[in-house]
This record gives structure tokens, C-alpha cells and sequence, in this order.
């Protein structure tokens, strides 16, 4: 005779797997309008968490560590106002910059005769198109020098607003990092337990330790809550960052991760991303920084031939 938890098991592997295929056929079939749907709720999270992350710090944490007519504290007002004005700014010009193909003058939506060589087909618009650019079945369209699709920007990162996303990226790491620095600055000032809620399990009882403490304990709750997300949220926004500065200083992106046949160096790299004012635009996304290229014309090096010429014959 079968034993129940075998056959229990055998039950729920035959539950997971129907489900598998379930959610699987759901995103074959719908996946346009799955991510159609995921544009505007990723960036109202996007948006409530910057809202609440700087009315929480503003009015709870900062009056504990500063007087709130003190320079230290006007300071920081004027700090969340530089940075919600780069947030916000950053991400509405990275989903209002169209970077598409068809963005193009009309006069370059076809090759010199010296560069036809260089451009491919497109089977999906049925036209020619440069170097690097490339279709997204999202936005119906080829995009210069596609980087990836992006949800909360609801369109494709490529070659015009990369740099918009990559100052919103360093700007949300950076706003991260004062929320994280601040949380733990009043975590350590009233010696709260960053992980209070494992103390459980670690046979301390959780009602004498919180007597200990003059704040509410619903409070105190709140608080490492709040820190700890800033941590998991500090460390992936940090990683989207770090592989982006990695793919824009060795000339690649993230469509095409391993090619490096159009780095020109570094400077050169982040020249062709950020524009002529490199350093300005970090400031705000209002600064004009014009760019290089228009992006159908993109400068080869020597890296895929070397690479190719080390090969035996």
C-alpha cells in the first residue's frame, strides 16, 4: 500500500507542473499584453516607493538625527529636491526619447553606397537598418543600438536615452544609499535590532527585548522593515547599475553582451553614450548634451579581428 505522503507528493509534482505549463502557455500566447500591463504598474511602484521612501526619511528619521531647523536637515530638503528632480526627470525624458529607427532623418533611413555593406534586413519591418540596431516585438520597431526592453520606462533602451537611464539608475543608487545610511544611522542611535523578527527563533523572547526600548514597538517594526528593504532595493538597483557602467565602458550592450568590435576605448565609450557635456549631464537631464553619432554609423575596431585571426586555420 501506497503511503500518504508519497502519494501527497506525487499530487503536488503533478500540481506544479500543470501549473508550469499553465503559466507557461498564458505567456506564449499573451505576453504582449502581460508586459502591456506591466508598463504602468512597474512604474507607479517605481514612483510610490521614491514618494514614500522621501516623505518616511523627511518627516520620521531625519527630525530624530537633526534639528529641523537646522543646516544639516535644510540641507538634505535641498538634496531630495536635486534628486526627485533627476528621478522623475530622467525617467520621463528616457520614455519620451524615441530612439528608434524611424526617428532618424528621412535622408539617413537609407546607406550611403560606401556603408550598404554594413546594414541587414530586418524580417519583421522589411527594410534595411545600421549596425546595432535591432527589432523589439514590443514596440513594433528597430531600435539604434537596442540595449534591452525596459518595463518601467515602457519603451526600449537604446542609443538616444541611455543616457537618461543610466543617470536615472546612478540616481535611484544614490537616493538608496542615503535611505539605507540614515535608517541605520537611527537604528544604531536607539540600538534596534536590524533583524528583529529572527530573534524568535533564537530563543530570546521578542515582548522582554522590546520593553527595553522607550519607542512603539509597532514602530520599531516599521523601522527595520523600512531598512531592510532598502538594503534588497540598494542592491539591485547597485547591480543594474554596475552592469550597465561595465557594458558602456567596453563598448557593448546588453542585446549583444559579448561583442566587442565597436570599443574605442573607455572615454571614447562614455562619449558616445552621455554626448559632448560627459560630466553636465549627471547634474540634470535638462542639460543638452549632443551626441556623436545619430546611430546608424558606428566606428569598427581591431578586437573581433584579432580575436578571429588568433584562431587556427
Amino acid at each position: 500500500m501506497v503511503k500518504f505522503h508519497v502519494l501527497l507528493r506525487r499530487w503536488l509534482r503533478q500540481v506544479f507542473i500543470t501549473t508550469e505549463a499553465f503559466v507557461l502557455r498564458c505567456i506564449k500566447h499573451h505576453r504582449r499584453k502581460i508586459v502591456y500591463s506591466l508598463h504602468p504598474i512597474s512604474a507607479i511602484v517605481l514612483l510610490l516607493v521614491v514618494g514614500l521612501y522621501t516623505w518616511y526619511e523627511l518627516h520620521f528619521i531625519l527630525p530624530e538625527l537633526c534639528q529641523r531647523n537646522g543646516k544639516f536637515y535644510k540641507l538634505n530638503c535641498v538634496l531630495a529636491i536635486y534628486m526627485l528632480h533627476n528621478i522623475l526627470g530622467n525617467l520621463i525624458c528616457c520614455w519620451h526619447t524615441d530612439t528608434s529607427f524611424l526617428a532618424v532623418a528621412k535622408a539617413r533611413q537609407q546607406p550611403l553606397a560606401s556603408e550598404a555593406h554594413l546594414w541587414h534586413l530586418c524580417t519583421h519591418c522589411q527594410m534595411l537598418v545600421p549596425p546595432r540596431a535591432w527589432h523589439c516585438r514590443l514596440c513594433n520597431t528597430c531600435m539604434l543600438k537596442r540595449d534591452h526592453h525596459c518595463n518601467i520606462t515602457a519603451n526600449c533602451i537604446g542609443h538616444a536615452n541611455q543616457r537618461y537611464f543610466i543617470a536615472l539608475l546612478a540616481h535611484l543608487t544614490l537616493g538608496n544609499l542615503f535611505v539605507f545610511a540614515y535608517n541605520f544611522a537611527y537604528v544604531f542611535k536607539i540600538r534596534l535590532p536590524v533583524f528583529s523578527d529572527p530573534l524568535i527563533f533564537l530563543g530570546v523572547d521578542p515582548v522582554k527585548l522590546l520593553d527595553s526600548f522607550k519607542e512603539d514597538p509597532n514602530w520599531l517594526i516599521i523601522n527595520g522593515a523600512v531598512l531592510k528593504i532598502s538594503v534588497f532595493s540598494l542592491a539591485f538597483v547597485a547591480s543594474q547599475l554596475g552592469f550597465q557602467l561595465y557594458m558602456i565602458s567596453r563598448g557593448s550592450c546588453m542585446y549583444y553582451f559579448q561583442d566587442r568590435s565597436y570599443d574605442l576605448g573607455f572615454w571614447s565609450n562614455w562619449r558616445l553614450v552621455l554626448g559632448k557635456r560627459m560630466f553636465w549631464t549627471w547634474l540634470s537631464p535638462l542639460i543638452s548634451s549632443p551626441q556623436a553619432s545619430d546611430g546608424t554609423q558606428w566606428m569598427v575596431t581591431a578586437h573581433k579581428e584579432t580575436k578571429e585571426s588568433k584562431k587556427p586555420a
